[in-house]
């Protein structure tokens, strides 16, 4: 049984080959997979999928901060109508990206720390996006919730002390599909796996990008989470099973499945 904490089975990607591609995650071992809606269009797609697949499928919605420019007290409100949805489990992704973000830094600031709030307000695990920013998403989290909070660190790309402070702010770590990639610039990802304890993770796609290897370069796509798993469990020197049993009590725990 596979958790897929993040997805984007929602985009025109799968349009041609969707019901495929669900099949191919169930014979992969996917029991769940939750599909990330990116501004309220996404989220409303997002709610769409999870109602056609009630139990397999679930949604979320938040503002990415390349789009924290359009962080409008308009789309609060629609994100608050969205988050009441039973289908929607998590607040995200949100969260800071101090390296290709089209949203000034100031911005992506202002629409975190405000999504933060709600997400207090609705006691909705959000999903944080964090490219190079661990120090500024900390603070943030911190100045909205000093005891730290509660969700996932979305495609963790950074190394063990950043993985340690995630651990300390009551996130999960979420690894994807780099931690299976053979640059030497990814050790770092894989000695943060190292650092911390199967207890402490989770595991995502981010399809359909970031497929992992032997896939890489292709399309990603959920059944695919199966070789982060197992890269996981070499890395902890326990079953890929193991590795697949608790990183999905991880997330359902988490999302309050």
């Amino acid at each position: 049984m596979l958790f897929d904490t993040h997805c984007h089975i929602n985009f025109a990607d799968f349009s041609a080959d969707f019901d495929a591609m669900l099949e191919r995650a169930a014979a992969a071992g996917v029991s769940n997979m939750l599909c990330i809606g990116m501004q309220p269009t996404g989220g409303r797609e997002a709610i769409n999928l999870a109602r056609r697949y009630p139990g397999r499928i679930h949604a979320s919605v938040g503002c990415h901060p390349y789009d924290a420019i359009h962080y409008t007290p308009q789309v609060a409100r629609e994100f608050r109508e969205l988050l009441s949805q039973p289908e929607v489990v998590l607040f995200g992704e949100m969260g800071i990206d101090a390296v290709k973000s089209p949203s000034p830094m100031a911005e992506q600031e202002r629409a975190f720390e405000q999504q933060l709030e709600l997400a207090g307000e609705l006691d909705l695990p959000v999903c944080i996006h964090s490219r190079e920013a661990f120090p500024i998403c900390a603070r943030i989290i911190r100045k909205v919730h000093p005891r730290g909070w509660k969700g996932f660190a979305h495609c963790f790309s950074d190394g063990p002390d950043e993985a340690l402070g995630w651990k300390e702010l009551g996130f999960k770590i979420s690894f994807a599909g780099q931690i299976t990639f053979k640059n030497k610039s990814c050790d770092i990802i894989r000695d943060a796996a190292r650092a911390i304890a199967p207890d402490d993770a989770v595991i995502e796609t981010d399809a359909p990008f970031l497929a992992p290897q032997p896939q890489r370069g292709q399309r990603n796509e959920p059944a695919f989470v199966r070789h982060t798993g197992e890269k996981l469990a070499e890395l902890w020197g326990i079953t890929p099973q193991e590795v697949f049993t608790r990183t999905t009590a991880n997330a359902r725990a988490v999302l309050g499945l």
